[in-house]
């Protein structure tokens, strides 16, 4: 309610008004760009695969460089809402901003779905107890529903705001979890390293005690090119180090700024907060497979490692924390997706697409968009309910 008195144009609505800070702006894109997949997939990854999960950490971290010398500057000077506004100063205009506001679409909805999974998944395992009428399609359906009144209603504005809470309790919550695994190692990280090197398990499929060293490469890709092939390992290389210049939902927060001076204070910020936060994943990951599950490696949910690791050092209201956490964190992205996708079908393909570029009343473009994202979250949900089985 409190956003959307603020939202009384187009540049409210879609960029904030260009009125937020840069370190604001950093904490917002830090808390958009820190997804499900990086607080609970990466973590799963690490306690699963070692040493090869955690180059997803590298990597994701990494292609923020990318943003930083060569995206960001050009962007927000170039741009007013969207990312084909700097495309077509080079390329015609219509066709240019037609392929972007499809892509956006295309990229936001997938990206969705697979956060809109992860929350069914994580509020299913919270309340079924309970609570057994909330299933997995209900808990998706209901977070797709919250999104969808908060971005019609809030705008970039409210967005901004939910990724900046976000931001904040999603790195307090990885800083305590890494403290207590290192205080269960008494602070040591020779101690900690050494475990993870000579880790014990139960092999799930031979029944076997089985002694591996998780700092080694090959778990998750192989040694050989039987497993993974060169061209395989390059298309990830090159998706994890380039895919973030791309994201739809990233990009569009260099417009809340008012100049590109700002523009690269917030990917400064950005990149300290992301930076130790996927050094911190490591402890999550690591903590996990060596606390969590001493003798079973399969014994729980791959992507709820880092919730099971909160209930082992901290009981059950830890293990509420975290969990809420990661519920605020799906969110967060979940409403900056919903708004880059609205934006672009709006201010994209509605305006110059489909009114060839003639003028468009910024109240009507912001009904138009309040429909995109009515009809984008709504095929969403969908979706995820669907294919809510696909990890």
């Amino acid at each position: 309610v409190w956003s959307a008195k603020k939202n009384t144009g187009s540049s409210a609505y879609f960029a904030a008004g260009r009125s937020i800070k840069g370190w604001q702006n950093g904490l917002a894109v830090a808390g958009d760009y820190m997804s499900a997949a990086s607080f609970l997939g990466i973590s799963g990854m690490i306690a699963f695969f070692g040493y090869d999960g955690f180059m997803y950490s590298v990597g994701f971290l990494v292609a923020y460089l990318t943003v930083l010398f060569v995206v960001a500057e050009p962007l927000r000077n170039a741009g007013k809402y969207t990312m084909a506004d700097l495309l077509a100063y080079r390329l015609k205009a219509r066709p240019v901003r037609a392929a972007a506001s499809v892509s956006t679409l295309t990229v936001s909805t997938f990206y969705m779905v697979a956060q809109m999974s992860g929350a069914g998944l994580l509020v299913n395992m919270l309340l079924k107890e309970d609570y057994p009428w909330i299933s997995q399609n209900v808990a998706i359906a209901g977070v797709g529903a919250l999104m969808i009144v908060y971005v019609i209603f809030g705008g970039m504005h409210g967005t901004t705001w939910v990724q900046i809470v976000k931001a904040v309790l999603l790195m307090g919550a990885t800083i305590l979890l890494s403290f207590l695994v290192l205080q269960k190692f008494g602070f040591s990280f020779s101690a900690f390293f050494d475990a993870i090197a000579s880790h014990q398990y139960t092999d799930a499929k031979t029944g076997m005690e089985v002694t591996r060293n998780f700092l080694d490469p090959g778990m998750k890709f192989g040694m050989d090119v039987s497993k993974w092939g060169p061209l395989d390992l390059i298309s990830l290389g090159l998706a994890l180090v380039l895919g973030t210049a791309g994201l739809p939902h990233v990009l569009v927060r260099f417009y809340t700024v008012p100049d590109a001076k700002t523009a690269r204070v917030s990917v400064v910020w950005a990149m300290v907060i992301i930076g130790v936060f996927y050094i911190l994943t490591t402890f999550l990951g690591f903590g996990a497979l060596t606390l969590v599950r001493p003798q079973e490696i399969l014994g729980f949910n791959e992507n709820m490692s880092a919730p099971e690791l909160a209930h082992v050092l901290g009981g059950d209201i830890f293990f509420a924390f975290i969990s809420a956490v990661a519920f605020a964190t799906i969110l967060a992205v979940v409403a900056g997706l919903t708004i880059s996708a609205s934006t672009s079908f709006a201010h994209d393909f509605y305006s110059n697409v489909l009114k060839h570029g003639k003028e468009v009343s910024q109240e009507k473009e912001v009904k138009v968009a309040r429909i995109a994202a009515f009809v984008v979250g709504g095929m969403s949900i969908i979706l995820a309910i669907l294919l809510k089985e696909i990890n």
